[in-house]
């Protein structure tokens, strides 16, 4: 098992992510339920936003460890003085490093879909938690309705070596499969809802800005491709907005699939 796909590209994750992932942190708190003296775990924490709201529920008296595949979105991370109360630590969400029933919550924000196996990664998620524990845990939903995925999908339509793995950040898209994994990991009380959001960008450049530097999986995939490829992958976006170049600013909107489940 080689740990979720996500590995580097912390490059501008920060300026291109950080309002994104902002919006969708209160209603992954709203679901996990955190209170002062938990232990939590947040999975793929990236650089850490979800974890440090959540270390404003535990408080002094509870514990924060989030972890990541990615050394260099640690190393960011851990720079950031707002995250002095969080243990971060190197690992891989499939195979969690943790004694069974170590933590009483377990978050994952925007990761799940970067696993190999989503599976296998909620199972690991239930054996670390205690009982009565609970996930809590966002995905996005269709391409159509994202800011990022869909640049994902329309390189694997120009590169279809590409294609497989591309379009498996996009592989848990209805509220049904989130269910049907969460359940098939052991779960019970399992519900899933969507927040839909809007972001708005000056101009369809502003927008692509972060991918044209290499930020995320969408920018280290799209700076790879040749000047041609480049090109048209560019158009194809832009054209998936009807506005785009006609009204500005860009209005984006995004869904994303909110879920939980107790053990």
């Amino acid at each position: 098992m080689t740990g979720p796909l996500y590995v580097d590209g912390a490059t501008g994750y920060d300026s291109m992510f950080a309002r994104v992932t902002a919006a969708y942190i209160p209603a992954l708190m709203d679901v996990a339920v955190i209170a002062a003296g938990h232990r939590v775990l947040d999975v793929a924490t990236g650089t850490g936003a979800a974890a440090r709201a959540a270390a404003e529920l535990v408080g002094p008296t509870g514990e924060i460890v989030a972890g990541d595949i990615s050394s260099t979105m640690l190393k960011v991370a851990r720079r950031n003085p707002e995250n002095s109360a969080i243990k971060f630590q190197l690992l891989d969400g499939h195979a969690l490093p943790f004694p069974d029933s170590r933590f009483d919550r377990v978050i994952c924000q925007l990761g799940l879909a970067f696993f190999e196996d989503p599976a296998r990664g909620l199972a690991e998620f239930r054996r670390v938690l205690a009982p009565g524990g609970r996930t809590a845990i966002t995905v996005n939903s269709t391409p159509e309705r994202s800011l990022f995925t869909r640049i994902c999908t329309v390189i694997g339509k120009h590169v279809p070596a590409k294609a497989e793995q591309l379009n498996r950040y996009a592989s848990i898209r209805t509220a049904e499969r989130l269910s049907a994994l969460l359940h098939g990991a052991g779960f019970t009380e399992v519900m899933v809802r969507s927040e839909l959001r809007s972001f708005s960008f000056a101009s369809f450049d502003d927008y692509f800005s972060g991918t044209d530097a290499g930020a995320g999986i969408s920018g280290q995939e799209y700076v790879k491709l040749s000047a041609d490829l480049r090109h048209a992958v560019r158009e194809e976006v832009r054209q998936s907005f009807p506005d785009a170049g006609k009204r500005e600013p860009l209005i984006v909107e995004m869904e994303v699939l909110v879920g939980s489940g107790t053990t």
